[in-house]
């Protein structure tokens, strides 16, 4: 199929099938530009320091308890090193670890196979209470596994630490009625015990999740919800305060700190989601700034944006939660109104494109949203590692063309169960 070269702010309908549909035009002639300086802040003491009063003893508290856990690592390279120049390579690929299944029938975690997971799991704890994103839980975890990195104590990135924490209670789970495993049960449940206070600790007065705790600094210190950091981290706050029967074995006072994390994390949802001009929410950032929620960067090739597929995840949790409150629904409400407006119908992406929006005709394909939108346009953009933003696709480096996810369908998932969920609220009103 022929690429498009359309001029952005225009629509352009197109004839399908007897019916019209609207394909968003995405090009445009406009000259790539830089990040401003002040992208994104890490949390530090000054600006601590400069918060309200009221505010102050809860965040004090806050970093004098993620100062003490660094202290009791060893030292850490908290050099930022990824590229910061475009560059003509392959692809560099995501770090994740390996073994950890959460998908596999449920008699399998009763066996002596995931039981061995498990167990390295659990030699694969981190000091502070969380795991890295590239551990190998086929064996035990080696001193030179330690990279005394950023990452090295802990982080929610790439699906680390809570996943690890619900593979550890999906095997004890399975295994808990085996007396020959009592003593691994306890070791399993204990390590869970262990990842849960890391969330709690890693939490920010606010209700926020950073990246990376104890914190490191830089764009690690934003509110997270790349990758789903934030709403994976709530999900287990929630099935840990509702005592699911997995869950039985944590101890009272900590289903109580569970229940206020989960409540304290939703209502930073709620804050830090976007709005328009005239007020109304929106979507949200892929990172927003720790204290102010406001919208920040992270990656040298991640700008400060309304994110699409992120946005999708956060809807995506909003839509399990029991009894949603008006602020909830207002929320989804307004989110969705957001990605049905800016639905690319008819078109797929082609990473491959050298010229053009990378954007192909192809009738019937699934509805597709840009990653990033500009704030206050809504113009898609894309960056790259010199934190440049570019209005074009494919004027981005060869090795970003190729290696992120620019384009996406993941909110067009979510509107089948959107309607379901809304028919839903209609009928509890009725009755109610």
């Amino acid at each position: 199929m022929p690429p498009l070269f359309p001029a952005m702010n225009r629509i352009c309908r197109l004839a399908h099938g007897g019916a019209l549909f609207a394909v968003a035009l995405v090009a445009s002639a406009q000259p790539p530009k830089s990040w401003p300086a002040d992208a994104f802040l890490p949390l530090t003491a000054a600006r601590i320091a400069a918060l309200p009063a009221a505010q102050r003893p809860a965040w004090e508290r806050y970093w004098e308890i993620s100062l003490a856990q660094t202290k009791l690592l060893p030292a850490r390279d908290l050099a930022e090193h990824s590229s910061n120049k475009p560059l003509d390579t392959a692809p560099l690929g995501a770090s994740y670890s390996k073994g950890v299944d959460l998908g596999a029938k449920p008699g399998w975690y009763a066996t002596e196979a995931a039981r061995a997971i498990a167990d390295h799991v659990v030699t694969w704890q981190t000091i502070a209470g969380g795991w890295t994103k590239s551990g190998d839980y086929s064996r035990d975890r080696r001193p030179e596994d330690d990279h005394r990195d950023a990452w090295s104590a802990g982080t929610f990135d790439n699906d680390a630490t809570i996943h690890e924490l619900r593979y550890l209670v999906r095997v004890a789970a399975s295994n808990a009625a085996a007396p020959d495993q009592a003593a691994r049960v306890a070791a399993w449940r204990a390590s869970f015990l262990r990842g849960l206070d890391y969330i709690l600790a890693a939490q920010y007065p606010n209700g926020g999740i950073p990246q990376i705790y104890p914190l490191a600094g830089g764009y690690h210190d934003a509110i997270t919800f790349n990758d789903d950091a934030m709403e994976h981290a709530l999900d287990l706050l929630h099935d840990v305060a509702a005592r699911r029967p997995e869950l039985a074995f944590v101890p009272v006072e900590k289903v109580a700190r569970a229940r206020d994390g989960f409540e304290r994390g939703l209502h930073c949802i709620l804050a830090a989601q976007l709005r328009d001009a005239a007020g109304a929410p929106t979507v949200w950032a892929q990172q927003v700034d720790s204290l102010t929620l406001a919208p920040c960067a992270a990656r040298n090739f991640e700008p400060i944006a309304a994110c699409s597929q992120e946005s999708a995840g956060v809807v995506e949790f909003l839509l399990t939660l029991d009894s949603p409150s008006p602020e909830v629904i207002a929320a989804v409400d307004g989110a969705m109104a957001w990605f049905r407006a800016r639905a690319l119908h008819g078109v797929v992406w082609n990473r491959n494109a050298t010229t053009g929006s990378g954007l192909e005709s192809r009738p019937g394909a699934r509805d597709l949203w840009a990653r990033f939108y500009e704030l206050g346009t809504d113009k898609p953009i894309f960056g790259d590692r010199d934190r440049t933003i570019h209005y074009i696709e494919t004027e981005i480096s060869f090795e970003r063309r190729r290696g992120y996810a620019w384009f996406g369908s993941r909110p067009a998932d979510l509107f089948s169960r959107y309607e379901k969920w809304r028919r839903e609220l209609a009928t509890s009103a009725r009755k109610g």
